[in-house]
């Protein structure tokens, strides 16, 4: 019995500069049963012409154009797709020649997921193609995206931050059709898609390789478009929160009174959502109560046992994982009964 055919994705806008080298990482891939979909999304300089020469002599590559909305652009290519496993690619990113043949392979042999990814190496574009490893925030977000492998670590910490990178992305045909694609909320779409995907019960998982080569630049969207911004996830973190049926039950308590435990408090009862206190560590916030909620010290923690779901908010340093022990310690479980937050 023949594979499956898999179908390799590629919306993209004004990447002249990058989207060649990007097409020749997909051609150079070692599974031969291969469907490439390039989709020319309203660009204003030489993306379609650099696709339409990649794809001269290669049967395996489709062209389109859309002018509609990148969400659209995004849903028109998986949708003309012919494959069983659709999988994502950026128009600046490469992918290693192995990529899709062993995401293929991981699907065949883990029928539970409905989707997997790999894991990435970033590395920063500068203005004159140059490239560098990352720093700050790409640097620690590297290392919690490739710490995240089996489905389970995948769920419990999906509001951290997106869990799966999307340009590694490889989804079941059938699960993209049962969610409806892409959907166009205030925030990233992507990442809108996977807490949809884990809302509705399924699994994802990652082959464990570097097989995603993952270029920042300092025009990518998620620096320049206002959907990508921190605001937006954190507005998309408390809808979803909102959504868990324990959360809307018990309420939450927010373990961090500082900026970020502060912004989700009002997020979440903006959605509706009890707020019954913050615990903290530090004297001078202990005993002040904010928005109405009292905070408390971190020793009370054994206090909401059963009572409300935690959402450690520490992102620096050690700070989480100190957050998670103690909480482990009092019977709180993560991805159940406790949520870390950034």
């Amino acid at each position: 019995m023949a594979a499956p055919l898999v179908s390799v994705v590629m919306p993209a806008r004004d990447a002249a500069a990058t989207v060649t080298t990007a097409i020749e990482s997909l051609q150079r891939q070692d599974l031969l049963d291969l469907e490439i979909v390039l989709v020319d999304h309203r660009s204003h300089d030489d993306t379609f012409a650099r696709m339409r020469e990649k794809a001269a002599g290669d049967p395996r590559i489709r062209l389109l154009q859309c002018s509609g909305s990148f969400v659209e652009a995004a849903n028109l290519a998986w949708r003309t797709a012919s494959g069983t496993f659709i999988a994502r690619m950026d128009s600046d990113d490469l992918a290693a020649p192995e990529r899709l043949r062993l995401q293929r392979d991981f699907l065949l042999t883990r029928p539970d997921l409905a989707a997997c990814g790999t894991l990435v190496r970033i590395r920063k574009r500068g203005a004159d193609g140059s490239l560098s490893p990352p720093d700050g925030g790409y640097l620690r977000y590297e290392k919690w995206v490739n710490s995240l492998v089996e489905p389970e670590a995948i769920a419990a910490q999906r509001f951290i931050d997106s869990p799966m990178p999307n340009p590694t992305a490889m989804v079941r045909r059938e699960v993209l059709e049962a969610l409806g694609g892409y959907q166009d909320p205030a925030w990233a779409e992507d990442y809108d898609f996977w807490l949809r995907l884990l809302e509705a019960g399924h699994r994802l998982g990652k082959v464990p390789q570097v097989l995603l080569d993952w270029h920042d630049s300092g025009n990518r969207s998620t620096r320049t478009v206002e959907r990508y911004s921190q605001t937006r996830f954190q507005e998309a973190k408390a809808r979803y929160l909102a959504r868990l049926p324990t959360v809307k039950q018990l309420g939450v308590v927010l373990c961090g009174a500082g900026p970020t435990g502060k912004e989700m408090a009002v997020l979440l009862r903006r959605e509706g959502i009890r707020v019954r206190a913050f615990l903290d560590v530090h004297p001078r916030r202990i005993g002040n109560p904010i928005g109405g909620a009292p905070v408390h010290g971190i020793e009370r923690v054994g206090d909401f046992a059963g009572k409300a779901i935690l959402l450690p908010a520490v992102g620096r340093g050690n700070g989480r994982e100190t957050i998670r022990q103690v909480l482990r310690a009092a019977g709180f479980h993560e991805g159940e009964t406790f949520f870390c937050i950034a």
